[in-house]
């Protein structure tokens, strides 16, 4: 298990190695499939994972979810907080199709907000737990809001094959198999 920092700039917009990675997708999965082969404490291994979340996360505050969700299989399962479907939404969404339709209906609902990862823990065996605070605005009422996030990702053959979702740092860690 590896932990490390995770920042992302506030400003960001897309970088040529995010278009040329759009234009070739086959080189990026072979690519990606040999960084899974690197030994988790490996440096390279680490450095690349941390700038392809860095990018990944940046993508999501632009709104451009075609280079953030382009590692995710297409038959990715999002597991959402239960919170959400307290609010409305699906517990679970299959498919890369949906995994952007749950984002758009958040950003739509949400309204100004932005994550603000602040670590990453490569566990070695195909998963990555991500957790920082999202932090914004509501789109109607303009309240001010800073949360708690977290994410459980499930990496097979180079994708994301699973995500969960959580608001509670404790609820992620303990999904991870972890504790605080």
């Amino acid at each position: 298990m590896v932990r490390q920092p995770l920042a992302v700039d506030v400003r960001s917009s897309r970088r040529l190695e995010e278009r040329l990675g759009l234009r070739f997708p086959g080189v990026v999965a072979f690519l990606d499939r040999l960084l899974w082969r690197l030994p988790p404490d490996s440096r390279l291994r680490q450095a690349v994972l941390r700038r392809l979340l860095k990018q990944g996360h940046e993508a999501l505050n632009r709104g451009d979810f075609e280079v953030a969700f382009a590692r995710y299989d297409p038959q990715v399962e999002l597991v959402s907080d239960s919170r959400f479907v307290g609010l409305g939404f699906d517990g679970v969404y299959h498919g890369r199709t949906e995994r952007i339709r749950f984002q758009e209906r958040w950003v739509a609902e949400w309204g100004d907000f932005r994550f603000a990862p602040e670590e990453f823990i490569d566990f070695g065996d195909g998963r990555l737990f991500v957790h920082g605070r999202i932090v914004g605005s509501g789109r109607s009422s303009g309240a001010g809001f800073d949360s708690d996030w977290a994410a459980l990702l499930t990496v097979s053959g180079a994708r994301v094959v699973r995500e969960q979702f959580f608001f509670d740092r404790a609820d992620a860690l303990e999904a991870a198999g972890l504790r605080e």
